[in-house]
């Protein structure tokens, strides 16, 4: 089906200002490549501010995220066709034991679980994915020591994006490559032979005062082309410093154009072949549309490493989205119609634009509606004609995309966590702190599709979902979106943030009694000494714990205006703060039970003492607090070093 490149150029002409506009995105990039021959190349708004610079398709450089995974898949895949890496050997063969060591506990890890994010590590990145201060740059062997996240389960189980996994992937083909570094590595295989000249994994720093185990840093004429990054905070953009990534270069650092973006997918689409440049072979090209996992159709296989997805419209496209802290990207293949669409923004909000740009352009070439009729429950799917069933999926369920342990832990698991329950209708709704998102029943048991099929994203509302139950049946375990990039677990009510919640309120209205208690101690009767300082004790106890969850609820309250900072300022402060005022009440708690037996103790005079009231109530608000104290362990939210 041939597209007219002036009626894309109108289309997009018309959608991408009334979605920047909506998103408060400065400035996009956008490219549209057919049968090898660009038809679109674009840049609209602005790149950089003071002064005010427009957004060029040609030489304006956007960071581009995850996308850069994919010049590490190819270079995979190239290491594969010379017989220097097996798809199914140990990586451990290839990488010095410094930097990479097998758990024992599991089986070894091979490139094929890198590629398809089946390699059950943990994801760890607060405060460490990106760095902001060019003077504290790591080179990727310091990195991959210092920041090795857990195995929490074995290879091959199912899908968990890994960045870390990606980084271990480039520094193995750096390895059998001999290669120096990855920016330099992906010079030689890719940018160079395609003539993207404005591409590079390279970043703005000054050598003088860098690490000598960092790569050259980018030329300064390179540099002057990159694109600020934005942060819109409700008012107006801010201009953002450059977000790092140099340690994790082969998973998430590259910078291009729109041009050099359109010359890319025309290769990718050309099975490895550009103007007489041959990137990768046949069995490379077939590796980039054959699954690495077998899925029901439609669900991401991991296409050695490519994104699979099926469009509403049932054309199957491949490709990869990306994102930093300020940039958004999304490249996106439909082989089937031998087009190629790449549109990227530079501004945080700009994840919405991205993710519907692609949906709307290619609705528009097929003659289809944007906004397809919105799915509904069939009549004999009502929550009274199958509560049972409902009810056995119903639950908390917590992404395995997230760190396992530590204070790190305990917030990636309160914000990664999803409430499902189901309408009278038998519509299946899905909450989080990210929104809501709702599903319809499938024809299949287990399956769900989505209410709004007009809907784009990676989120809750990303195609089709799948539910896990055990094989002897009972209550479901997991689920799973067909975008297949983490998998959401049921947890039990300990690590329900409801739980927490519940537990943290009452806490507070504990806390609040006690100290009111303080006002009034002069009515009491005379207690012992033992009970004075107990008391005392008490009355600090419950200021350390409203201390606490006050600097909690503030922490997180800031993070409202701006999630970024999640990323840049951890460990916070506030959450440091926060932890190690409940780990010094949690120990207060403690030594009121190592001093109870003196508070129970008959005073010498039987005028004195508390009553078997107040000793009973005493007693009753340790307990509570002990167990209060409990379920921040189980957490991890006492880890306040960690």
């Amino acid at each position: 089906m041939p597209a007219s490149a002036a009626d894309i150029e109108a289309f997009t002409d018309s959608v991408i200002p009334a979605l920047m506009k909506r998103d408060h995105v400065l400035g996009t990039t956008v490219a549209i490549v057919q049968g090898g021959k660009p038809l679109l190349i674009k840049g609209y708004g602005y790149d950089r501010l003071s002064p005010a610079r427009a957004t060029n398709g040609y030489t304006s450089l956007f960071r581009i995220g995850s996308i850069t995974k994919t010049f590490t898949w190819i270079v995979a895949r190239q290491e594969i066709e010379a017989g220097r890496i097996k798809l199914d050997g140990p990586i451990a063969n290839y990488l010095p034991p410094d930097i990479y060591r097998e758990d024992r506990r599991y089986k070894p890890l091979r490139m094929r679980d890198l590629m398809a994010h089946t390699t059950g590590y943990e994801d760890t990145s607060l405060g460490h994915l990106f760095q902001l201060d060019p003077t504290h740059l790591q080179g990727t062997d310091s990195y991959l020591r210092r920041h090795t996240p857990m195995r929490v389960r074995d290879r091959g189980q199912f899908s968990s994006y890994s960045n870390f996994g990606a980084a271990l992937a480039a520094m193995t083909v750096v390895q059998t490559s001999k290669a120096r570094d990855v920016p330099g590595l992906m010079e030689a295989r890719i940018f160079k032979p395609l003539g993207l000249n404005h591409t590079t994994l390279r970043e703005p720093y000054d050598p003088q005062t860098s690490l000598s185990e960092l790569p050259t840093p980018m030329s300064r004429d390179l540099a002057a082309k990159l694109s600020s990054g934005f942060l819109w905070d409700g008012a107006t953009w801010q201009t953002e410093p450059f977000d790092h990534t140099i340690a994790m270069s082969g998973a998430l650092g590259a910078s291009s154009t729109a041009a050099d973006m359109s010359r890319y997918m025309a290769l990718l689409l050309g099975n490895g072949q550009l103007d007489g440049v041959q990137i990768f072979g046949p069995s490379s090209a077939n590796a980039f549309r054959s699954p690495l996992l077998k899925l029901p159709k439609g669900y991401n296989g991991w296409a050695s490493g490519f994104v699979m997805r099926e469009h509403p419209s049932g054309v199957m496209t491949y490709g990869h989205g990306g994102a930093t802290l300020w940039f958004n990207a999304n490249m996106i293949l439909v082989p089937e119609l031998d087009i190629g669409i790449y549109v990227a923004a530079n501004t945080q909000t700009g994840e919405a634009l991205t993710e519907a740009y692609p949906d709307l352009l290619l609705a528009h070439l097929k003659g289809e509606s944007p906004n397809p009729a919105p799915l509904r429950p069939g009549s004999d799917m009502s929550y009274g004609s199958h509560r049972a069933y409902y009810d056995a999926i119903a639950g908390q369920y917590a992404s395995t995309r997230r760190a396992y342990s530590g204070l790190e832990g305990a917030i990636t698991r309160l914000i990664n966590t999803v409430d499902v329950d189901f309408d009278t209708n038998g519509r299946m709704i899905l909450s989080s702190g990210d929104g809501m998102a709702a599903y319809v029943p499938a024809g299949t048991s287990g399956f769900f599709l989505p209410e709004d099929r007009g809907n784009s994203g990676t989120g809750l509302n990303s195609g089709s979902l799948r539910v896990a139950f055990k094989p002897e049946g009972g209550k479901a375990v997991a689920f799973e979106t067909s975008s297949n990039m983490t998998r959401y677990e049921r947890i039990g009510w300990v690590h329900n943030p409801q739980t927490l919640g519940g537990f943290t309120k009452l806490v507070l209205v504990s806390c609040l009694v006690v100290l009111v208690g303080l006002t009034r101690q002069h009515h009491q009767n005379n207690p012992t000494e033992a009970q004075t300082r107990a008391a005392w004790l008490s009355y600090a106890i419950a200021f350390m714990w409203l201390l606490a969850i006050w600097a909690f609820s503030d922490w997180r309250a800031g993070l409202g205006s701006d999630p970024s900072s999640l990323f840049i300022n951890w460990p916070s402060g506030m959450v440091r703060m926060a932890s190690g005022l409940a780990f010094l009440a949690a120990l207060g708690t403690a030594l009121q039970f190592a001093l109870m037996f003196w508070v129970w103790q008959d005073a010498q005079y039987y005028t004195d003492g508390w009553s078997l009231t107040q000793k009973i109530g005493h007693t009753a608000l340790m307990a509570f607090w002990a167990l209060y104290s409990l379920v921040l362990v189980m957490w991890g939210a006492l880890n306040w070093w960690s």
